[in-house]
């Protein structure tokens, strides 16, 4: 079975192009998906929590799941480094956590 995967941050630009993907896989009849939210604002911001909800009411699958907006990616992308390896930032423990638990969630199915 194939899977379609898409992310989506919680962005005005980013929820357009998940609106025109999930189109797509609806004109295709293809069931076999599931959302994964990205570079969700921390609280107080309140994006991340409106589009997983708005997706939900949708009846969009999501991931339970979600990738947090942290400096460490960036880090890690500039260092060439695993998120798991960047040194001197304490969210980089936090964002390699969060692919972990997405992980999971493919493997477990859930």
């Amino acid at each position: 079975m194939q899977y379609a995967d898409h992310q989506a941050e919680p962005e005005t630009t980013a929820t357009d192009g998940l609106s025109y993907t999930l189109g797509k896989l609806k004109e295709m009849k293809h069931d076999r998906y599931r959302v994964l939210l990205t570079k969700v604002p921390p609280p107080p911001q309140t994006e991340g929590d409106q589009l997983r909800a708005s997706l939900k009411d949708a009846g969009i699958p999501l991931f339970k799941s979600e990738i947090p907006l942290l400096v460490a990616y960036r880090k890690a992308s500039a260092e060439g480094v695993s998120v798991r390896d960047v040194k001197g930032d304490r969210n980089a423990r936090r964002a390699w956590l969060a692919y972990e638990r997405v992980g999971k969630e493919i493997v477990n199915g859930r």
